[in-house]
């Protein structure tokens, strides 16, 4: 379900005046062009294409720069952060697709049309020398573009959230496709179909100046990915958490990260092509890179097989024959910017904690060493369907309580599923315990879902909050609870207080 926002009204209002404007730039250029004029007797349909065909290769380039990792990467440390979301490369790259095909089949059917309209113009038919359906199967335009239209259905239909969750693999190989799209596109202005009638040069837009440069930044990014990837990397060990979680730890003397990013994971024995990204739970003071999975895709689930989980995991007594594995990154995510506040609200749901969980073990080596940190107050909530999950980091928030005072960090732990009989019976015999009995946590677990408008109250009212105050809030998991917390930070921002809402969600 799709909610409609102001910020989302004015990104769309945005976005479909740049892919017009750009359009409607390409059609008048076409039609005052006074060297055209030949070719522009078939009418508007001419205009269509040549417009069209402008913003698709304004489209393509900025396709692959949402998809430069390491380029985002290097934005998002630019002061252009605070206003342009680039942790949200993605759906631009969706939405730049979307737009590319919508305009592909503009292009398309104004070419069509024109072919059409051509075989009743004998001057143009004649001039051109070929007939209409040799210009569409013969010329490199109609056979580069006949191909990019076959390759834009594969890629669209496997791109699909049903396809990805059932068939990973069929997502992951048909993207792929690519490349052999992207050399169609540089070719397929070949043959020069728009020529001056004056000096019979080529008139194209030229488009290649900008989506060649920046298909062979991508390129080279890869090829970057690639080698880094394949520096020493050591899995040393493995362990299986209740909740179907497995833990992975790994070291790579290489790897320079900070608390609250992500990487992309390659196991060849399970794929070898195939990397996916995972948030780093670990924080470098530990000295290795840690990673919660949650076993539920077949790649996780082949993954668990080959590491071992169901037979106890891999341990340093217990190495054996331990399968290669291959880091890429680290990549910037939302929650890195957690101590650029004073205070802050930090929301895990379910396996959405892993990022809190390394951001609050690098509040613990900062608080514990005296380190200086900007960050006064933070609120710490993790939201579980079960109780099992909350033993993953049952040792770190205890530390925590033990040694971050209250006034600095506060803790809430919520479970929203049912309660089996002997759960309960266990919390209704150790109410008065001094630990609770689900996280043998100091502080007491609550049931059901936080109510968000009292938190968000509760933090302005309990905070001396100065005029022009901002409150970072940082969530991870799934999308309808971002939605709800999203629409609290609104409706509790005003001239005095601003809640920044900084979002994963799955």
């Amino acid at each position: 379900m799709v909610h409609i926002t102001p910020r989302l009204i004015a990104f769309q209002v945005l976005f479909w005046g740049f892919q017009l404007g750009i359009f409607v730039f390409g059609w008048f250029k076409q039609k005052n062009d006074p060297e055209l004029s030949f070719l522009n007797q078939i009418g508007t349909s001419v205009f269509s294409s040549r417009g069209a065909g402008l913003i698709i290769g304004v489209n393509c380039a900025a396709l692959l720069l949402g998809v430069c990792r390491n380029v985002v990467r290097v934005m998002r440390q630019t002061f252009l952060n605070r206003w342009i979301p680039f942790e949200e490369n993605l759906y631009f790259h969706r939405w730049f697709a979307y737009a590319m095909l919508f305009f592909s089949l503009i292009h398309t059917n104004a070419h069509y049309t024109n072919f059409f309209l051509v075989e009743y113009m004998p001057v143009i038919r004649n001039a051109l020398g070929l007939k209409a359906w040799q210009v569409h199967y013969l010329a490199w335009g109609g056979v580069t573009g006949h191909i990019m239209l076959g390759i834009c259905f594969l890629m669209f239909t496997s791109a699909k959230m049903e396809v990805k969750k059932k068939n990973f693999e069929i997502f992951w190989y048909t993207h792929h496709l690519f490349i052999p799209f992207y050399f169609c596109l540089f070719f397929h202005a070949f043959g020069c179909f728009v020529k001056s009638t004056q000096t019979k040069q080529c008139k194209g837009y030229n488009s290649n100046y900008g989506t060649v440069p920046i298909f062979c930044l991508y390129i080279a990014e890869r090829l970057l990915r690639e080698y880094r990837a394949r520096e020493p990397t050591k899995l040393t060990k493995v362990i299986f958490h209740p909740g179907n979680t497995m833990e992975l730890r790994i070291e790579k003397p290489s790897f320079l990260y900070k608390p609250g990013q992500y990487l992309f994971l390659n196991i060849p024995s399970v794929s070898r092509f195939q990397w996916h990204p995972f948030t780093i739970s670990s924080c470098p003071e530990e000295g290795f890179v840690s990673l919660h999975i949650r076993i539920l895709g077949d790649w996780t689930k082949n993954a668990a097989q080959i590491l071992g989980c169901f037979q106890g995991g891999i341990t340093k007594t217990n190495m054996g024959s331990v399968p290669t594995v291959y880091i890429d990154g680290p990549y910037g995510a939302p929650a890195e910017d957690l101590y650029n506040y004073e205070t802050a609200l930090l929301i895990g749901a379910g396996i959405g904690v892993t990022p809190a969980a390394s951001l609050l073990k690098s509040v613990w080596y900062r608080y514990y060493r005296k380190a200086p940190m900007p960050l006064k107050k933070l609120y710490f909530f993790w939201i579980n369907r079960d109780t099992q999950s909350f033993s993953w980091f049952q040792s770190l928030l205890s530390s925590l309580e033990e040694t971050v005072p209250t006034n600095m960090l506060e803790i809430h732990t919520y479970v929203t599923g049912k309660q089996s009989i002997e759960d309960i019976h266990n919390i209704a015999m150790n109410i008065n315990a001094e630990f609770d009995p689900i996280t043998e946590l100091q502080t007491r677990t609550h049931y059901g879902r936080p109510d968000w408008a009292r938190v968000f109250q509760s933090i302005r009212a309990t905070n001396n909050l100065s005029a022009g105050s901002e409150v970072g809030v940082f969530f991870c998991g799934p999308s309808p609870m971002a939605h709800a917390i999203g629409k609290e930070c609104n409706s509790n921002s005003d001239g005095q207080v601003k809640f920044v809402l900084r979002k994963e969600h799955f």
